[in-house]
């Protein structure tokens, strides 16, 4: 596996326990506590990038937020909004700014890796 995945949450325990999650699936993690630390080194490099998981509630600008800036940029971007609780309202405005989903977090591995492995696999298509 290859893949690269930029993943934000300003909680510094979960994007640790995230990060260890995700490369222990074999991908390289890039992790951030902060929104714009996370967009300066998405925009250095897009194309780098496989996968951008944010969290939905961020102070300042919110994973929604960080979501639109990335796909107004870039709009095939690959993006997901993680969260601890899933609002519909909020899986519905994320779907309207093109996130690709909405996946609960920190979830079972397995359920990590089943979601992570279908959001890759459609951009082979």
């Amino acid at each position: 596996m290859n893949e690269r995945i930029l993943y934000l949450d300003d909680e510094p325990a979960i994007l640790f326990l995230m990060t260890r999650m995700l490369e222990h699936l074999g991908y390289r993690v890039a992790g951030f506590t902060l929104a714009a630390e996370a967009l300066a080194a998405f925009e250095a490099d897009p194309s780098s990038f496989d996968l951008v998981i944010t969290d939905l509630s961020m102070p300042g600008p919110s994973g929604l937020e960080v979501a639109r800036q990335i796909l107004q940029a870039h709009p095939r971007a690959a993006v997901v909004i993680a969260s601890g609780s899933v609002d519909p309202q909020d899986e519905e405005r994320a779907r309207a700014v093109g996130v690709r989903a909405v996946i609960s977090k920190p979830g079972s591995i397995e359920a990590m890796a089943e979601a992570i492995g279908r959001l890759l696999t459609q951009d082979d298509k």
